[in-house]
């Protein structure tokens, strides 16, 4: 008997993950044994956002068994969708962000027929939780699914009341967001007896069982009275994200007391003045070692504490915002960081008096898979090529850059911002990375009147034999033609 892939269910799996939802579509319509076999993935996770215009509802009711995640659907589709849809098995739903304003009827709609989704185990929504017919539903529907394990709420204003409602019916989550917008609030019509309470009520909870919690929240009042006795509960909590006005105060004090044992991948607000003590003696105190630590700005007393306590446990790092950092401390940086893995950040490359005397190290981060780097130059008054570029601290920083990235074998996602033509053929940086077997993703991160064309395709097509993503911006036409002939499985996003 002769045994095709489509006997071996396993290969599946294997195979799907390569495909985009085109190329699914594709396979779905070659023969009714690719159909049988490729149509339950090409429905499992269905991204409303660019597949609802184009599907009717009696697909979907067709195929409703097979769907399983649901991704930016809006209230208004919900609506429509799940009126006619029940979608059974559902187990991940993430509803698109949308303003407040005029979808509370749509609203409470939806979530009537949330109660009814027993088998969702992740949800992502968006509520105005200042009314109470709409509060009042969604305790309902908090009530009604008891597989859930990961929920990310948006709202605005939230009182206390809410908070006393809300966070006892998370106590067995393994993931809770809570993102409460910024708005303007008379402080002076506060109830603060009822944060009061909710404290009270969070510090009576029993254990949570939260290994990750996002609290974006910028009141005083939350903080104090929200994130502080919530900390205390979660001892089994690996991974943090927050962002307030006074975080740092109550996390540090959980730290010191040992509350927060297993705590090990940090993302933080910027970091000021006193902050920035404080997320010193942070680092200083947390014993797991940190993992992952992301933040808006990183100043060299917090690269410091990094290298000091955290040097062999680091495995990501970002700093979003931070323009200021010399390239030759990001370098110090990353050749004290011997197990980073991943690296977003923004650094800049200043002219000036005995700059051109600072050593630069060598990279010791011979695992790093993933690099995002925005450069920014200040004063350059020097072309990329001309004699007064060959003596200064630009191209010295840019040199010892593509030298020190073209020996990480193993990078699989390239991208380094710059405001000139960095890689095209002729500035000779392009092909120094020619032993970037393994890279999968490349971000071109030019300026728009820069333009990359055939040669550069072919350059990157001979050398790159694993791309499969490129981040086209200043490609030409010419570029991408040539790009998608030699490769036509590459995906170019514009």
């Amino acid at each position: 008997m002769e045994i095709t892939p489509f006997d071996i269910p396993l290969l599946n799996n294997e195979i799907c993950q390569y495909l985009s939802p085109k190329d699914l579509a594709r396979c779905v319509q070659v023969s009714k044994a690719w159909s049988d076999w490729f149509t339950p993935t090409l429905w499992r996770d269905l991204d409303c956002h660019k597949r609802l215009p184009y599907v009717y509802i009696h697909d979907l009711t067709g195929e409703q068994e097979q769907i399983r995640t649901m991704r930016n659907i809006t209230m208004a589709q919900a609506g429509t969708v799940f009126a006619q849809v029940p979608c059974t098995n559902l187990q991940r739903l993430e509803f698109k962000d949308e303003r407040f304003g005029a979808i509370r009827s749509a609203q409470l709609r939806v979530l009537r027929m949330l109660e009814k989704m027993s088998t969702l185990r992740h949800l992502q929504i968006k509520l105005a939780l200042n009314g109470d017919r709409i509060c009042q539903q969604w305790i309902r529907v908090l009530e009604a699914l008891p597989h859930l394990e990961s929920l990310s709420l948006t709202s605005g204003f939230m009182d206390g009341k809410t908070f006393q409602k809300i966070l006892p019916l998370c106590t067995g989550y393994k993931r809770l967001g809570l993102y409460i917008s910024k708005e303007e609030v008379n402080l002076q019509k506060v109830n603060r007896q009822e944060y009061l309470d909710a404290k009270a009520v969070i510090e009576r909870m029993p254990e949570m069982q939260l290994h990750e919690l996002s609290f974006h929240a910028y009141m005083q009042l939350y903080d104090l009275n929200i994130l502080r006795p919530l900390l205390d509960r979660c001892p089994k909590m690996e991974k943090l994200d927050v962002r307030s006005y006074d975080y740092l105060s109550p996390l540090l004090k959980a730290i010191k007391e040992k509350r927060l044992p297993k705590l090990r991948h940090f993302t933080m607000a910027e970091l000021w003045s006193k902050s920035v003590e404080d997320s010193i003696a942070l680092l200083s105190y947390v014993e797991s070692g940190v993992e992952s630590f992301e933040v808006d700005t990183l100043n060299r007393s917090i690269i410091q504490s990094l290298i000091k306590h955290h040097h062999q446990s680091l495995r990501t790092l970002a700093f979003r915002n931070s323009t200021e950092l010399p390239f030759w401390e990001f370098s110090d940086l990353l050749a004290s960081l011997p197990n980073l893995q991943s690296v977003r950040a923004g650094v800049c490359v200043r002219e000036g008096n005995g700059t051109n005397d600072i050593p630069l190290k060598h990279w010791e981060c011979g695992q790093l898979r993933s690099m995002r780097l925005a450069m920014d130059l200040w004063t350059i008054r020097c072309v990329m090529g001309s004699p007064e570029w060959e003596g200064s601290m630009h191209k010295r920083c840019l040199d010892h850059l593509f030298s020190e990235v073209a020996k990480l074998k193993g990078l699989r996602e390239l991208r380094i911002g710059y405001q000139h033509e960095l890689y095209l053929m002729k500035s000779g940086y392009l092909t120094r990375l020619a032993d970037l077997k393994q890279l999968e993703m490349f971000d071109l991160a030019s300026t728009p009147s820069v333009e990359f064309g055939r040669d550069e395709a072919l350059w990157m097509a001979d050398n790159w034999p694993r791309l499969i993503q490129v981040y086209s911006h200043g490609a030409s036409e010419d570029f991408k033609r040539t790009l998608l002939e030699k490769r036509p499985q590459i995906e170019i996003i514009n």
